[in-house]
């Protein structure tokens, strides 16, 4: 089988990439002519912005970033045994690639850099990490009644609980058969059963811990960053008016645009509109806050990259790592057939 290029690898890179912003730019473009969006009071709402609630925002995307980590670390844990702060660095790394690559790329970039680290499948930490993404949804579901405490939600947002919520239980009744071993068989393809086993790697009682106690910790953490960065264009967001606007430019994320640009600020301008946010103050602030959120995390995963340096997809790679391969734990040994 002929191996693609280089330059033909590249290339479809940029296609996709160049596709996904494409479509982001399109959707916020949409977003602007459906609300009437003048250019002009939008360039007004932006003067007289307070950096200090800004700055403070920044801070706490890398907080942000921290609580995912835990997250994603715990789930991981079972599978490999890597440090917190090796957690945190793989990461930032797969943030920064996020920015770059369509549809979340940068996370299956992280299981390929694991991966070819540890010596252990590919499949396996793939379904270790949709464990982890499905435990980050659920996070979402935890954190709205404690959140309604704080007001009233907006008809559309229990709509968003109820897709959501079926969304949480549909997946997690998959990742339940499948890591139940229910579903095994000598003719069940090597990859299969490799993304089986990473399912099943995690115990109920560790993922029950995850879903109560760490899941939703970043969904509220970031509820009141968004509420204080507020304060940089004078808007008084309640918990609930952040909350919503929180849900809206993670479901507009759906749209595959690198660093969800475009997609993001249209998501998140709509539900502070509905909200009853000035449009053109709310479609600025969430402008200056994506900023705040991507900034730091890009900026951290290339200092990441610049000082440790390990390639990341073999020898014809660009960056470089000197960091000690990580420890494996259990069952999780190097396999002839990564998957």
């Amino acid at each position: 089988m002929r191996q693609e290029t280089p330059a033909v690898s590249v290339a479809r890179f940029r296609t996709r990439a160049l596709a996904g912003l494409c479509a982001g730019l399109l959707v916020a473009c949409a977003a602007v002519a459906y609300l009437g969006i003048s250019k002009r009071d939008l360039i007004a709402s932006l003067h007289g912005v307070v950096p200090g609630p800004l700055f403070l925002a920044a801070a706490g995307a890398l907080v942000l970033l921290g609580l995912q980590s835990l997250r994603w670390w715990v789930v991981m844990r079972p599978l490999l045994d890597l440090s917190y702060g090796q957690a945190y660095r793989a990461m930032m790394v797969g943030f920064f690639f996020n920015v770059l690559l369509p549809a979340r790329g940068g996370d299956l970039l992280r299981v390929q850099y694991l991966g070819k680290r540890a010596g252990v499948s590919r499949a396996k930490l793939l379904g270790t990490e949709i464990v982890d993404f499905w435990s980050d949804k659920w996070g979402w579901v935890a954190a709205f009644p404690v959140i309604c405490l704080f007001g009233t939600p907006p008809p559309w947002l229990f709509r968003a609980l109820l897709l959501i919520g079926f969304a949480v239980l549909s997946v997690g009744a998959v990742i339940a058969v499948m890591g139940s071993g229910l579903w095994r068989g000598s003719r069940t393809p090597r990859f299969v059963q490799n993304l089986r086993d990473g399912f099943a790697v995690n115990h109920w009682k560790r993922l029950l811990a995850v879903e109560t106690l760490i899941a939703p910790l970043p969904w509220l953490w970031e509820t009141m960053v968004i509420a204080l960065a507020g304060q940089a264009l004078g808007l008084d967001l309640s918990p609930m008016q952040a909350f919503a606007a929180l849900t809206a430019f993670n479901v507009a994320t759906a749209v595959p645009s690198p660093g969800n640009a475009g997609s993001f600020e249209a998501g998140g301008t709509l539900a502070l509109v509905a909200a009853g946010i000035d449009k053109e103050a709310a479609l600025a602030f969430i402008f200056l806050y994506h900023l705040t959120q991507v900034a730091p995390g890009f900026v951290g995963g290339l200092l990441v990259l610049a000082l440790e340096g390990e390639q990341l997809f073999g020898r014809g790679g660009v960056f470089r790592l000197r960091t000690p391969d990580l420890a494996l734990n259990g069952p999780a040994v190097p396999e002839p057939d990564p998957g």
